[in-house]
């Protein structure tokens, strides 16, 4: 039996641009967002131990970060590719991201009381991070797709208590 069972159900998407937290859209239990940590680490091979590595070197840490959004403000999400490539419609090619303030915030806050929210401090999106589907005459989705990366202070992300 399981110690404990962990259930988000559905959960608002944050972003800060830079001038404090607005609301991205909301998931629904069918379409939770999801979290996967990344850590990459160097093998040192020696003489010795022959294939086995000798040593393993942390050499860093991200996560990518994948929601569906069944509602969305469609203004924000406008501001997020703008954001990525420096003017709608378009991009700036040689554009750096993390040096030329193109990362932002993002907060996963569950709707449901006493859960776990995920703040992500440095986030940028990756290519093809947003993708809107099921055109016609169904209900759309919009999918995002997070890359964070560590802040200045080291951290990947914090979390909270909603």
């Amino acid at each position: 039996m399981p110690a404990s069972i962990i259930v988000s159900g559905p959960c608002m998407i944050q972003v800060d641009l830079g001038s404090g937290y607005v609301d991205l859209g909301q998931t629904d239990n069918d379409n939770l967002p999801q979290i996967s940590e990344n850590d990459y680490t160097h093998e040192i091979k020696t003489v010795s131990s022959g294939q086995a590595p000798e040593e393993i070197v942390v050499q860093g840490i991200d996560a990518t970060v994948t929601a569906t959004l069944v509602k969305w403000d469609a203004t924000q999400l406008t501001s997020l590719r703008t954001r990525q490539r420096g003017a709608f419609n378009t991009a700036t090619i040689g554009r750096l991201l993390v040096a030329n303030s193109g990362t932002f915030a993002v907060k996963i806050l569950p709707l449901t009381a006493g859960k776990t929210a995920y703040i992500f401090g440095r986030c940028f999106v990756p290519a093809n991070g947003i993708v809107t589907s099921q055109f016609g005459n169904v209900e759309q989705r919009a999918g995002v797709t997070f890359k964070a990366i560590p802040g200045v202070s080291g951290v990947l992300y914090t979390t909270a208590t909603t």
